[in-house]
C-alpha cells in the first residue's frame, strides 16, 4: 500500500451514524483529541522533559433543524427533555477508495453541551451547531 499517494477523502465518501442511525441532514462534523502537556524545568533555563497528563475530547456537529428535531424526539422517548439529556456514540466511516483503506472513527460516550436555534430573514434552512464532548476516540483502520 502506498501511504503517501493515497486518494484523499471527500465529503461524499463519509457516513455518520449517531446512536446507530445514519444522519443524512448533517452539514459538518469536527472532533479533536487533546492531551495536557507541559515542559518540566529543573537546573538551568531549558526544559529537561515534557510531562503529560489527562486526555480530553471535544468537537462540533452541524445539523439541519430537522435532524435536531428527530434527536429531540428520541430524547423524549428515552424519558429525557432534549438532546442535552442523551449520551450516545458517533461512528464516522470514511469509505475505501482507490488505494485508500476503509477508516472508521468511533466517538464514545458523546454528550451535547448546548444548542441554539435561530432564523434570519430569507433563510432557506436552519443549520444548528452542537458543541460536543466525549469520553474516547477510537480510530479503526481496515486494510
Amino acid at each position: 500500500m502506498d501511504f503517501f499517494n493515497s486518494k484523499e477523502c471527500e465529503w461524499a465518501d463519509m457516513q455518520v451514524l449517531i446512536a446507530g442511525a445514519p444522519v443524512t441532514k448533517i452539514r459538518g462534523i469536527r472532533y479533536k483529541a487533546k492531551k495536557d502537556k507541559e515542559e518540566l524545568y529543573a537546573a538551568g533555563d531549558q526544559p529537561v522533559a515534557i510531562q503529560s497528563g489527562n486526555r480530553s475530547y471535544e468537537g462540533e456537529i452541524s445539523l439541519l433543524k430537522g435532524a435536531l428535531d428527530d434527536i429531540n424526539t428520541a430524547a423524549v422517548a428515552a424519558l429525557g427533555q432534549d438532546v442535552l439529556d442523551l449520551e450516545f456514540d458517533i461512528v464516522i466511516t470514511y469509505k475505501a477508495k482507490s488505494n485508500r483503506a476503509l477508516k472508521t472513527d468511533l466517538l464514545v460516550g458523546v454528550q451535547v453541551k448546548e444548542f441554539e436555534q435561530g432564523w434570519e430573514q430569507g433563510a432557506k434552512h436552519m443549520e444548528i451547531k452542537l458543541p460536543i464532548i466525549f469520553l474516547r476516540l477510537n480510530p479503526i483502520v481496515t486494510i
